[in-house]
């Protein structure tokens, strides 16, 4: 029994130190340090093993508990973001918040539903307009992957629900694809950042504000790809997975490269409010997530209710063993400057794309608050 509780507590003590671990990323940037970036994705896994230690430790009425207790509280915060209680998800009556937006953002995946390689189909084209009947039209549309689907136009059905306004990363305003924003509110001022991100300046009543509309760098992960990570989940390790390891390392650099070259300077240089909107590519805790939060708050964190996940192109569980879909995540976001108040955070099922959407309502406080 004793040699028992010795191997016991150096696992635990390893455990414990793993968890700490998993919440390094937003402190040591990937140029410096890839590792800390990797281990973000381990901080449910190490969590809930530390919990389970902590119930056996107080089974044997042993003190050892404390290790695993203490762990956890010292990272207590970075459980709110990826759990959260007490949030709202109904979007308050417009009569009683005259200043308030609601913002729907989107990965469409091009219409191609939730498979990792579908064709774009007019069924999940009139879904999505569905979808937007049904949420009452939100007044912006932060979209990502938009694209033209055949015998469906679907911009001109969107025009005929009220968006008068748009801007796409591919197109312009004439024939968007790709990153779009599509507006009820009027489009006083646009800005290209790159193939796969927009910003916008728009109006309500007398105050603007900005709507940056983003497609953070993808991981691009192959049928191969999601094969490997599904091996090394068991343990395996050979060439084909190493090379796996290096994509999810590119990416992880080209987040940094986006946020320091193009993203940071329109966040820090904005003279109006800002919101911050589209598929991040990467998971709270990661070090992209501690920039931007250090500028702007999360609206999930904000209203969120319950265990969020966006990512929809699996079996739709956390960390499915023998699976080769990746683990499902919380990888589209909506950011805010402090001049904006979350009113309700939702994240709506959906079968459409291999994501699922996030409507927020916010409110634009006044100049006098």
């Amino acid at each position: 029994m004793k040699v028992f509780r010795i191997i016991l507590l150096v696992f635990n003590i390893l455990a414990a130190l793993g968890l700490v671990a998993t919440t390094l990323a937003e402190l040591i940037a990937p140029s410096s340090n890839i590792l800390p970036s990797v281990l973000t994705y381990g901080f449910l896994p190490m969590l809930v093993l530390n919990l389970v230690l902590l119930i056996v430790w107080l089974c044997m009425g042993r003190w050892e508990f404390l290790i695993s207790a203490g762990t956890i509280l010292l990272r207590f915060s970075y459980i709110g973001l990826f759990f959260q209680i007490g949030g709202t998800s109904e979007v308050p009556p417009a009569d009683e918040h005259p200043h308030m937006v609601t913002l729907l953002s989107y990965n469409l995946h091009n219409f191609g539903g939730r498979k990792f390689e579908a064709a774009a189909s007019a069924e999940h084209a009139d879904a999505f307009l569905q979808l937007l009947d049904e949420n009452n039209h939100p007044d912006i549309l932060c979209l990502q992957e938009y694209s033209a689907v055949p015998d469906r136009n679907v911009t001109d059905s969107l025009t005929a629900r009220g968006y008068l306004h748009r801007y796409g990363a591919h197109g312009g305003s004439d024939n968007p694809s790709g990153t779009v924003v599509f507006s009820k509110l009027p489009i006083t001022y646009v800005k290209h950042i790159d193939q796969q991100k927009v910003l916008v300046e728009l109006q309500k009543g007398k105050r603007k504000f900005r709507v940056c509309c983003v497609h953070m760098d993808s991981y691009q992960f192959t049928l191969d790809n999601r094969s490997d990570i599904d091996d090394m989940r068991h343990g395996k390790l050979d060439s084909t997975t190493r090379r796996t390891l290096s994509k999810a390392k590119e990416t992880v650099l080209c987040h940094e490269k986006e946020w320091k070259e193009l993203l940071r300077p329109l966040v820090t240089g904005s003279s109006v409010p800002m919101l911050l909107a589209g598929d991040m590519n990467d998971i709270p805790g990661s070090w992209l997530y501690g920039q931007i939060t250090d500028y702007l708050d999360d609206t999930y964190c904000d209203e969120g209710s319950g265990f969020c996940t966006t990512f929809n192109g699996g079996s739709g569980k956390l960390l499915p063993l023998g699976h080769n879909w990746l683990p499902q995540f919380r990888i589209d976001m909506v950011f805010h400057s402090p001049e904006f108040t979350t009113l309700s955070y939702h994240r709506i099922k959906s079968d459409i794309s291999d994501h699922y959407p996030v409507l927020v309502a916010l409110e634009l406080r006044s100049e006098r608050e």
